[in-house]
């Protein structure tokens, strides 16, 4: 039983992210929530290419799990409310400064690093791989262009839909863009301490034995 699962692991993140989007969206609709079902549509959107990418270059199932997590915990952020009417976006978890919106952020643009990793890792040229400051300076300005694709779309919102209100000031712009490159910042961090720097490690252990 739980190998027929394990099999299948791939399409079940796929259902279970088609099923919140679709219940997602049928609330949108009874609410005549043009500006969700928008966001709704480009999520749609943005899985398509992702399953698109996965088939061909074997996105890691860590991966593909933590991005269907994030368009989950995405959705509830506009449509989940708290007690006094605080939208679940809106909510600090840090008093005055860290709110559930800039988790998303970060969240998101960590995730998409370690996928752009993936993605470019075998591609990347030797040259390049040996000075990890310049591959990783390479994806943090990847992951920060995909989360200006994002902020343009809330602009987008803003224009067509006079979404002012739900998408944030200007403030509220620059501290999305700020938790985007933490987000990047932090996973090629992460990535360098569990995946690069053994390698250099291996180096190091193999010149002390060439020497000895």
């Amino acid at each position: 039983m739980l190998n027929y699962f394990i099999d299948r692991k791939n399409y079940l993140i796929l259902f279970f992210t088609l099923a919140y989007i679709a219940a997602f969206s049928a609330r949108g609709l009874a609410l005549s929530n043009y500006e969700f079902l928008y966001y709704t549509a480009l999520m749609i959107a943005m899985i398509f290419l992702g399953v698109k990418v996965a088939r061909r270059l074997h996105l890691a199932f860590f991966i593909l799990v933590n991005l269907s997590v994030w368009g989950f915990l995405h959705l509830l952020g506009g449509n989940f409310y708290l007690s006094g009417g605080v939208r679940l976006y809106d909510f600090y978890l840090i008093p005055n400064f860290f709110r559930y919106d800039n988790f998303i952020h970060l969240y998101a643009s960590f995730i998409i690093t370690l996928a752009l990793y993936s993605l470019l890792d075998n591609f990347t040229h030797e040259q390049i791989r040996r000075r990890y400051w310049l591959f990783s300076f390479i994806l943090i300005l990847m992951a920060a262009g995909l989360g200006t694709f994002v902020e343009l779309a809330e602009l987008l919102a803003v224009i067509a839909l006079g979404a002012t209100g739900q998408v944030g000031d200007y403030f509220n712009n620059a501290f999305d863009l700020f938790f985007n490159l933490f987000g990047a910042v932090l996973a090629t961090i992460i990535v360098y301490y569990y995946q690069e720097r053994p390698k250099f490690l291996k180096k190091l252990n193999a010149a002390a034995d060439k020497n000895n």
